[in-house]
């Protein structure tokens, strides 16, 4: 499970997403904004009609104002993100006309 733009592997959960939504070890995927800037898109209306695949998330630390002390915390959040499998969004650019 591969993001195909990065080279990185997908980890932990997503990777268990990934297979609950019936992909197998080396699929491979990326995000919406991630497409257009791989695929050079001119704009991202050519990837009209795209469904994402599965709905993914990775932890980050993010500074919050604490509302009792008033203090700045480090917290650490989820962010979620949608992925992409590569196939689809070549057979969506084809047929746009790409």
């Amino acid at each position: 499970m591969l993001n195909f733009t990065t080279k990185k592997d997908y980890q932990g959960n997503n990777i268990d997403e990934l297979i609950n939504a019936g992909f197998e070890m080396g699929s491979e995927f990326c995000t919406f904004k991630q497409a257009v800037n791989h695929y050079d898109l001119p704009s991202a209306s050519l990837l009209k009609g795209m469904k994402s695949c599965a709905r993914l998330k990775k932890i980050v630390t993010k500074e919050v104002v604490n509302k009792l002390s008033g203090k700045k915390e480090k917290k650490k959040v989820p962010v979620f993100f949608s992925v992409f499998e590569k196939n689809h969004i070549e057979n969506i650019l084809m047929d746009n006309g790409l």
